[in-house]
């Protein structure tokens, strides 16, 4: 008879929300972007290196490197301990400063990378700057240097 008198009292207390909590939902992590990416093209337009990096090696470590295709710039970043080709589709320039943002094929990630010039030269401009995932969420910022090559 107890439990006949208890059954109710506790679908009442769930159904107001005094029932067992539930877990909370995590938020979703954003991808990592890594800076010892081996050079994923073999006639960059743009190469970044973190600005942490260990450079004396062999091998530069890179943690942004881009590439002119079609008509559109494309970007490589080693996201997740994979190396991913992604496209710009926007960008925007200031005095100094240029922001570009560069999507993935299935537009699952998105990249914003922000260009801070510090040096024209008649062969290349140097930058330094930084990227970061923007897109399924916020992720740090990594801190890079670099250069692009001039446009014919």
């Amino acid at each position: 008879m107890r439990l006949a008198a208890f059954l109710p009292v506790a679908l009442m207390l769930a159904a107001c929300g005094e029932g067992p909590a539930t877990p909370p939902e995590t938020a979703p992590a954003a991808p990592v972007i890594a800076t010892d990416m081996v050079n994923p093209v073999e006639d960059p337009f743009c190469t970044f290196t973190a600005e942490n990096a260990e450079t004396s090696g062999e091998e530069i470590p890179y943690v942004f490197v881009t590439s002119i295709g079609d008509s559109v710039y494309h970007g490589y970043a080693k996201l997740d301990g994979t190396v991913r080709e992604l496209t710009e589709i926007e960008a925007g320039f200031g005095a100094g400063l240029e922001t570009r943002r560069y999507v993935t094929d299935d537009d699952s990630i998105e990249l914003e990378v922000i260009l801070l010039t510090e040096q024209e030269r008649p062969t290349a401009t140097e930058y330094t700057g930084s990227v970061r995932v923007i897109y399924p969420v916020e992720g740090e910022a990594v801190k890079f240097y670099g250069e692009c090559q001039a446009e014919d």
